[in-house]
């Protein structure tokens, strides 16, 4: 079961303070993933107008639906990865089960997603990766992400908020979308297959791994013209160096290099893909 996966929060007045983190007052629509018995869903019933409180533990959920009758809270049995999101704007309010962090991400900012934002109590390590540089590397999720999102880890929790105990760092992240986002339609796709492609050369030097989509002249111009080291590592590559590099991209670079990076952001989810399964099935 999911529930058996999580490490519930125990502390109330730690959910209070995080709960004040949220702008909603009193209005919207919140999703909450494995609520457990409820302990941050009073909160959120007192933050919004409708709380969607999504179970995949069957004895968990039926308590819950008796606790929360006439209530301004929906409990619905699921496990949230098959659950359909709303068509209507949304946030998420949750600490997430640690083990499919990467899913939840993934299905929460997809781009049909209507997430407006998503405050996470997540595993410090899975935050940095969201958050990237220089909260941590700089990942090519966190860049993707940041065209359309804030990410910001909040604050730190202490280990000794949850039962049982877990055995790494938790950190609050919250993942705001943007009023205007970075690139929309073909410039949006493009940017996810140019920065996938880059990622994929196997070069830790930044200046190297671009050499397969501009020449030596456009890279030094472009390196002169914004400030950047030749040294720089793709791993400490903020994301304002990547959108500079990216609208050079698009005003400079042939279009055989257009052409080369095309497809490369739908076949890394692809790999990524068959890698869940391979491992899903190795596990069960």
């Amino acid at each position: 079961m999911l529930s058996h996966s999580q490490n519930f929060i125990n502390n109330i007045k730690l959910v209070k303070e995080l709960a004040g983190f949220i702008d909603s007052q009193k209005s919207g629509v919140v999703i909450e993933i494995g609520p457990g018995e409820g302990i941050i869903t009073d909160i959120l019933a007192e933050k919004y107008s409708m709380v969607l409180a999504i179970e995949a533990d069957n004895l968990l959920s039926s308590e819950l639906r008796r606790r929360y009758v006439g209530n301004n809270v929906e409990v619905i049995t699921s496990n949230f990865l098959n659950y359909p999101l709303p068509h209507y704007e949304f946030d998420v309010f949750s600490n997430i089960p640690f083990n499919i962090t990467a899913d939840i991400i993934k299905k929460i900012t997809d781009d049909k997603s209507n997430l407006k934002a998503a405050y996470l109590i997540i595993q410090k390590e899975a935050a940095e990766k969201i958050a990237g540089w220089p909260c941590g590397e700089s990942s090519l999720l966190s860049n993707i992400l940041k065209t359309k999102y804030d990410i910001e880890i909040l604050r730190q929790i202490h280990r000794a908020n949850f039962t049982p105990r877990p055995k790494v760092d938790i950190v609050f992240l919250r993942i705001k979308r943007k009023e205007n986002a970075f690139f929309q339609g073909a410039e949006r796709s493009l940017f996810q297959d140019f920065i996938s492609f880059i990622y994929n050369r196997s070069k830790p030097v930044l200046y190297d791994a671009l050499k397969s989509v501009f020449s030596n002249l456009q890279l030094k111009i472009i390196f002169r013209e914004n400030n950047i080291s030749q040294a720089l590592l793709i791993k400490k590559t903020s994301f304002k160096t990547w959108i500079q590099i990216f609208e050079s991209f698009l005003k400079h670079a042939p279009e055989k290099s257009k052409s080369k990076v095309k497809g490369s952001y739908s076949r890394l989810l692809q790999e990524q893909y068959c890698l869940r399964k391979i491992h899903r099935t190795r596990r069960y």
